[in-house]
Formats: C-alpha cells, sequence, structure tokens
C-alpha cells in the first residue's frame, strides 16, 4: 500500500517545472521514509554539489553544499556499482573519506543512497535520504527512493525532449524570420521574443561591440529586471572580460555557464545573477563578415541547463541569425548599388551571354532617347549606327568571350537618327565557376566633347579664310602618307604668291582676301593634299606615277592664276618649289627643308618660274651634320645650359612654379635655343642623356637653393618610349632627397596618343612615384579629348596658338573657355602659355585658367635671376 500510495502522489507532481517537481519530490520522500532530511546532489566538475535539500524540522529547501569530488572518487565508484546504498553510523571509509564531516556535522545516524546515471552508467545525481537514529531499511523504502530516482530522469528527460522541441520551433521561427525580414532590428527583436515564449528562457539580450570594447545591449526580452543597467562587460578589460560574453567574443565560439553559484567566471555579476535567479547562461557569438561583432546571451533558471545538445541548437541558431545579417548586409549593398546605378549620369547596360537586354537604366533612356520598355529583350544592335565594321564587332566579341574587358568609342545612333559618341567598357560577368553569364557595359557620354573636338579641329587645322589645311595639318598628312607609302614617289610642291604684299597696298586687305581665297577654292580641285603656308604662300604633294606628272601639275597651277572677282580680272604671278620623295629627302622635315630651298632658287627668277631640289643644294645640309657633330660633345663640354620660366599663380598673379628651358652655348655656333638643336637631338636619341642631365641638373638646384616651388621638367618622346624611366626618375630623386611634389613632367599629347594603353600605365607608375603630370602641347595637333578621361592628368597646358589670338578671335575664346571647363570636370589644373599683353592676360584670369606663362609676366632667366624674383 505504501508504494502504491507514493506512486500515485508523485505522479501528481509529473507535470510541474523541474524545480517544483525536484522539491515536491523530497518533501514526499521525507514523508513516506520519515526522514529528517531528504537531498538531490549533482555531480559536476570537481565537486558533488547540493542542489536542493528538505530539513524536515524546518518544512524548508537549502542548497548549494560543496563536497570536493577527489575525496569522493571512491565512494561515486561504489555508488554507480551498487546504486543503491543503504548504511548505518559508522559509516564505511568509502562514505567516511567523501561525506563524513557532513554527515558529523548533521548527526546523521542512517542513510539510504540512490544513483542517477548516464545510458553508460556514469553517474550524474544521486538521491540521500537521512535518519537521525539508527534504521533499518526495508525493500519498501528501497523502491519508493529507487522509484524517486526513476522519476527524476525520467522529468529531466521528459523536460529537455521539450526544450529540445522547443529549440527547433525557435529554429524554425528564426528561418522564417530570415526569410521575411527587412531589417537587422526586425530579426533581433523578434529572436529576442521566440526565445522568450517559445524556449522559455529566463531572459534574453542581444549585444554589440562597440569601438572601446564594451558590450552594449541592444536587444532585451523577458525578466530583466533592471540587470543590465547594472553590469559593464569589456573585452579588453581583464576583470571584466572573464564572463561567457566576453569569452564568446575573443575565443568566437558558445561559451556556457552551467552553474551561476560556483563558476568563478561570474563572480563579478554573480550576485546581481542569483537576485534574477540566472542560475545558467550561455552566449553565442554573432558574426558579420568573418568578424565577431556582437552575442547572443541566454539565462536559464536551471542549473546544469546548457547540455552539448542545447548548446548545439543554440550554435546553430547564431549560425542562422549571422546568416540573416549577412544577408540583409547584402541586400542592403545591392540597393545601394542599384540606387547608384538608377541615378548615376553614366549608362549602364546589362545583357544576357547572347547580348538580350536585361536592364537599362536612366541615363541609357536620356542618351539614347529609347525607353526601358522598349530596350528590354532587344540587343544593343538597335543603337548602331553604321560607323564601325565587321572587323570592329568581332574583335569585340572576340575579346569578351575570352573573359576580357573591351574599351573602345563607341559611335551609336539614337532613336531620332542624332549620333552619340560612348566611351565604352564592357566587362563580362561570371559565375561561381567561372562560366561567363552576362554583360555588363558601362560609359560616359562624350557626345559633347566630340563636338568640341571637332571644332577645335577645324579652327587648329583649317585656315579660316581659305578653309585648307594649316601648316601642321599638312606635315602631319605628308608624314603618315609616307609611312603608309613607303614604296612610292611623291612630289611636293611649295608655291609662293609673287609681290602679293603690293596687292594688298593697292587694293585692300578686304581684296587680298578674297583674291586668296578664289585662289585656295581652285587649288582645292587639283588632285593631291593642298594647305595654307604662310600669308601668301601654299604647299602641296601628290603621290606620283611618273615625274612628268610634276610637269603637267605645274601647268594646271600657273594657270590658276587667271582670277576673276566681280567683272574684275587680275592675274597672280607664282614661283614654285618642288622636292621628290625619296630622291631629295626620305623623311618629312628634309623634304620641307629642300622644297623651301627650291622655291628661294625659284624666286631669284621671273614670275611663272620653278625649280627643283638638286644635289648642289644638298652641301647646305652639310650644316645641319656639323651641328650633329658639335652636339654630341656639347654635354661632356659642359655647354648645355638651365634657364627657367616663371609660372605665375592666376589669383595673385606671383610665382607658383617654373618651368625650366635647355639652351647651349656652342663653341661654334655660339648661344642657341632649344628650337635649334632639340629635333637633332630627339633623331639621334641624344635627347636621353640630355634629358636625364637636365632632370638631375634642376634636383641639384633644388636642392642646393632650397626651392620650394614646382618645376616642370619636359619629357622628350625619346625618353617616354624606355620602360626604366620610372625608375630612373626615382632613383634621381633619392640620390638628391627632393620630394617627388616639387616635380612636374611635361608629356606632349602626341607622345600619349600615339600609344593610348601604353600612356595609361606609363602615367599610373609615375603617380605611384609621387610626379605631377602636365600635358603639353593640348590640341594642338589632335585635338581629342576623349582620351583624356583615360589618363590621369594634373596640369593641361593651353598652348600659345590660342594665347595669342584669345584677345582677337572669339572662336579661339570660346574654345579656350571649353579647355578650362573640361580641365575643371576632369580635376585637372590650366596653365595658359605665350602670354605677350595685357589682354590675354586678363581675358584669361577672367575665364578661369589657373596659371599664366609668358614674355609679358616673366622671360627665361638663369638661376640667379629666378632666385631673386622668388625673393622679392
Amino acid at each position: 500500500m505504501k508504494l502504491l500510495d507514493f506512486f500515485r502522489k508523485s505522479s501528481e507532481l509529473y507535470s510541474l517545472e523541474r524545480e517544483e517537481f525536484v522539491k515536491g519530490l523530497l518533501k514526499l520522500c521525507a514523508q513516506f521514509l520519515s526522514a529528517q532530511r531528504t537531498s538531490l546532489w549533482n555531480v559536476k566538475g570537481d565537486i558533488l554539489f547540493c542542489e536542493y535539500m528538505y530539513t524536515k524540522s524546518e518544512d524548508d529547501f537549502i542548497g548549494g553544499l560543496q563536497v570536493k569530488k577527489e575525496n569522493c572518487l571512491e565512494f561515486i565508484d561504489y555508488l554507480q556499482k551498487e546504486r543503491v546504498i543503504s548504511a548505518e553510523k559508522p559509516f564505511n571509509l568509502k562514505i567516511s573519506a567523501c561525506m563524513g564531516e557532513y554527515l558529523g556535522f548533521r548527526n546523521t545516524q542512517s542513510l539510504l543512497i540512490a544513483s542517477l546515471t548516464t545510458e553508460k552508467g556514469e553517474l550524474t545525481d544521486f538521491i540521500m535520504c537521512e535518519h537521525d537514529v539508527k534504521k533499518a531499511y526495508s525493500e519498501e523504502d528501497i523502491c519508493v527512493l529507487l522509484l524517486s530516482s526513476v522519476y527524476l530522469k525520467k522529468h529531466y528527460e521528459r523536460q529537455r525532449a521539450l526544450f529540445i522541441a522547443n529549440m527547433y520551433k525557435v529554429l524554425s521561427a528564426v528561418n522564417n524570420i530570415v526569410l521575411k525580414a527587412n531589417s537587422k532590428e526586425e530579426v533581433l527583436q523578434q529572436l529576442c521574443q521566440i526565445m522568450i515564449q517559445v524556449a522559455g528562457f529566463r531572459m534574453v539580450w542581444i549585444g554589440f561591440l562597440d569601438s572601446e570594447g564594451n558590450l552594449k545591449p541592444h536587444y532585451t526580452c523577458g525578466s530583466v529586471e533592471g540587470y543590465l543597467d547594472e553590469i559593464t562587460i569589456n573585452i579588453y578589460d581583464e576583470k571584466l572580460n572573464k564572463g561567457p560574453s566576453a569569452r564568446a567574443i575573443l575565443e568566437q565560439k558558445v561559451q556556457v555557464n552551467n552553474d551561476t553559484e560556483t563558476n568563478p567566471d561570474v563572480l563579478p555579476w554573480r550576485v546581481q545573477m542569483l537576485k534574477r535567479k540566472y542560475l545558467s547562461s550561455c552566449a553565442c557569438p554573432i558574426t558579420l563578415k568573418g568578424k565577431v561583432i556582437g552575442t547572443i546571451n541566454l539565462y536559464s533558471d536551471k542549473k546544469g541547463f546548457f547540455t552539448e545538445e542545447i548548446v548545439g541548437l543554440v550554435e546553430e541558431v547564431g549560425r542562422d541569425v549571422s546568416f540573416a545579417l549577412e544577408h540583409l548586409d547584402t541586400l542592403k549593398n545591392i540597393q545601394i548599388l542599384y540606387r547608384a546605378i538608377e541615378q548615376s549620369d553614366e549608362w549602364t547596360l546589362i545583357t544576357d551571354i547572347e547580348g538580350k537586354i536585361l536592364y537599362a537604366n536612366p541615363a541609357v533612356e536620356r542618351i539614347s532617347g529609347y525607353s526601358r520598355e522598349e530596350l528590354i529583350g532587344k540587343t544593343p544592335r538597335v543603337f548602331k549606327s553604321g560607323f564601325h565594321g565587321r572587323e570592329f564587332y568581332k574583335k569585340l566579341w572576340d575579346t569578351i568571350l575570352s573573359g576580357e574587358e573591351f574599351h573602345e568609342i563607341f559611335i551609336n545612333r539614337r532613336k531620332d537618327g542624332s549620333l552619340f559618341y560612348l566611351d565604352q567598357i564592357i566587362t563580362p560577368i561570371k559565375d561561381d565557376a567561372g562560366r561567363i553569364t552576362n554583360f555588363v557595359s558601362t560609359a560616359r557620354d562624350i557626345t559633347l566633347m566630340r563636338e568640341i573636338e571637332e571644332k577645335m579641329h577645324k579652327i587648329i587645322n583649317y585656315d579660316p579664310l581659305t578653309n585648307l589645311p594649316k601648316r601642321d595639318h599638312f606635315l602631319r598628312e605628308l608624314e603618315r602618307n609616307i609611312k603608309e607609302k613607303s614604296d612610292s614617289t611623291i612630289g611636293v610642291f611649295l608655291i609662293d604668291i609673287h609681290n602679293f604684299s603690293a596687292v594688298n597696298a593697292l587694293y585692300g586687305y578686304e581684296f587680298g582676301d578674297r583674291l586668296l581665297k578664289s585662289f585656295a577654292e581652285r587649288l582645292m580641285t587639283l588632285p593631291g593634299f593642298w594647305a595654307r603656308y604662310g600669308d601668301d604662300a601654299f604647299i602641296g604633294f601628290k603621290e606620283l606615277d611618273s615625274k612628268e606628272e610634276i610637269y603637267n601639275l605645274l601647268k594646271d597651277i600657273f594657270k590658276m592664276g587667271e582670277l576673276k572677282l566681280e567683272n574684275f580680272n587680275y592675274r597672280l604671278g607664282f614661283h614654285v618649289g618642288i622636292s621628290i620623295y625619296p630622291d631629295d629627302a626620305n623623311n618629312t622635315l628634309d623634304l620641307l627643308h629642300a622644297v623651301e630651298i627650291a622655291l628661294r632658287k625659284a624666286e631669284e627668277k621671273a614670275p611663272g618660274s620653278f625649280e627643283l631640289y638638286n644635289e648642289e643644294e644638298k652641301e647646305k645640309l652639310l650644316e645641319r651634320l656639323k651641328l650633329v657633330e658639335e652636339l654630341k660633345t656639347a654635354l661632356e663640354k659642359g655647354e648645355f645650359l638651365l634657364h627657367f620660366q616663371p609660372i605665375y599663380s592666376s589669383l595673385d598673379l606671383k610665382p607658383a612654379m617654373a618651368e625650366v628651358l635647355l639652351r647651349w652655348n656652342s663653341e661654334r655656333f655660339g648661344f642657341l635655343q632649344a628650337g635649334s638643336f632639340i629635333d637633332i637631338l630627339e633623331e639621334t636619341e641624344l635627347i636621353v642623356d640630355v634629358g636625364y642631365y637636365v632632370f638631375e641638373q634642376c634636383l641639384s638646384m633644388i636642392k642646393r637653393y632650397n626651392l620650394e616651388i614646382p618645376i616642370s621638367i619636359n619629357l622628350s618622346p625619346v625618353q617616354i618610349k624606355r620602360e626604366d624611366l620610372p625608375d630612373r626618375l626615382s632613383e634621381l630623386l633619392n640620390k638628391y632627397r627632393v620630394p617627388a611634389e616639387l616635380i612636374l613632367l611635361e608629356i606632349t599629347e602626341g607622345t600619349l596618343i600615339e600609344d593610348l594603353q601604353k600612356a595609361q600605365t606609363l602615367l599610373k607608375v609615375l603617380k605611384e612615384h609621387g610626379f605631377s603630370i602636365v600635358l603639353d602641347d593640348f590640341g594642338v595637333k589632335y585635338s581629342s579629348l576623349s582620351y583624356l578621361t583615360r589618363l590621369s592628368i594634373d596640369y593641361i597646358k593651353i598652348d600659345m596658338s590660342f594665347t595669342k589670338e584669345v584677345d582677337t578671335d572669339e572662336r579661339v575664346l570660346n574654345v579656350v573657355k571649353a579647355i578650362v571647363s573640361i580641365a575643371n570636370v576632369l580635376g585637372a589644373k590650366t596653365v595658359a602659355e605665350g602670354i605677350e599683353r595685357r589682354s590675354q592676360l586678363d581675358i584669361l584670369r577672367e575665364i578661369g585658367c589657373h596659371y599664366l606663362q609668358g614674355f609679358y609676366l616673366g622671360k627665361p632667366m638663369d638661376i640667379r635671376d629666378l632666385l631673386k624674383l622668388l625673393r622679392s
């Protein structure tokens, strides 16, 4: 009856939470066994710990007693084997060695112990019943205690199974949150609530690290009771970084406190934790981009709550939360990127592998005139203008299908039929396996630049009166033809109108201009390429099938002298000089030299005369050869000198920098400026050694005189082509310990245009060494603006050919304004050279040119005069 009655009453306790169940069961055992004390002990670490003890005399519970495990090893082994122990005082050595001191203090005369073990037979807990009188325990007494141990184990397993089920519900809920949440706040606040409502934790908080290593609470749920206001956790403070939360961050893994009462790591917070029944706790790290940024902190009102299985589930929650934060961060970045592309002024187009358009940003709509809806599903052929041939598109597809970027200027056609220009890069996009899945086109609309280029090209390369090419444009065309048709015979014709100054004097300049324009129109009808060479001189070249063609062309030229203007007949007289490629010379400059000599010979005769360059005239070229020989020894003799022309700030007209200019004080030819010999230095490649000499001398002077303004040094095309140029310059800088900021490197536009890709690489390396780059002769030859977007340029020099007409020709002024404006857009400064009048200075300052140079402000001078200028 006793056993059945115990079974019935203990079953009524089964639905209670663990603490109430354990207390109820211990009290019931005391009643049925008439015991003075019943208790539940845990085997933990290196101690035996009394979790709960019921004392019949006080009808109350106590706990917290500890016994060192090292004294109990034989007792534990004994209990594991026997499972039930009953004993009377005096107790055997195993019991006495372990619990003798406690039993003596309690005056225990008899005891009955039942064990709780794992499936492997390892002791985890035991129930002990104590009597203050000697008692022989019956089989029924033993059964009551055994039944209690079974109930304890089953109840624990039931509670554990229930919690595990709830934790899986938590995981499912977290995964659902991850899929639906739109913000970090939403994920973490809902996680807190789920941990309390579903998993049944007493308290949950989520904290993040600040810059000083403090773990600050951001989200809280459950029985907080002001706890977080009274604690401080800092991962760098030795006194405050021993707890689970700090260790989880430092060790980057879950940390457990399974017994607040005994764990020394939670000592700084123990009182506050016990006050709120936080009997065990756990901290799980939260990571973002591989770095721990905070922790999820869980508190239970049960000791030993965080088993290995539960910790595993907590780790999984942590991984899900970290994944959610990564996902939201990625989503946020994608949204930012999308908004950036949508709001960008630059063209962005995405296609599939077949070229079908999947996305076009508003810039594409604005630039092309097509709506997004009209473009989706089509291919970029919709923009095709017909200006690019089959080879262009073959190169494009070969490049991008190989996985490489394709960068080129595209001429496209808008919906309304007008043309637009794109500086476009097409980039292949690859998946994780390296397969190309899409193509992205990004581009800048350079249509306005192209229109300005065309206007600049016209102004720079064509004479406004006659519409004929100017001298420099002619020379470039002649050089190109010689390179492309090196096996051909080419005739060069230089025409001078006889005594044209008399026409202007007699009839006025307006009439003279009309005569020139009329003659130019007739000249353009002749075969070949014709240009205006001077005020009253014209030049042309033609590929010759035979030298007899020379005379036929001369007949046509002389006939053109008979002009009729408004019923007024006038006859022009001509002298013509002729040189032949390759008979007279094999390069452009020598051909020009030869034709000028021939013209001078013709001018010694009457109008209507012509002369071919002949062998006798070559004697004069010997002087040039002598000049070459002298130049070869000029460096050794120390005949080269450096002069400096100051460059002034437009703000206060004070010297801001200076350009170094080379001079030759020749023993044989006297004092010569660079224009007299620089071409020879280039042709003979003597310029390499001379260039480094100039660079080193500049560094020496900067060091010696403590110059504080930058010095601009010209680099020749021959130097630019040397691969060791950046290293050589850097070595000289290090030798003299001069900061690179004090050196500006001037490079001509033509040098960069020859190989734009190589120029990009070179400028990047020079910039990495600290040099600033000045673009010289801008617009003089190529007038191309689109390439500027690819080059890292610090200064753009406005050539003196523009400067000299900026105050007299409105078209030139507009071009200069455009250059200043474009330089500002590109983040470059402008330097105007060749200023010779106050009016030029005032206009250039007014339109915002940054720096000014020219004889009006300061002529080239030696270093002593430069120092005086700077001191003044």
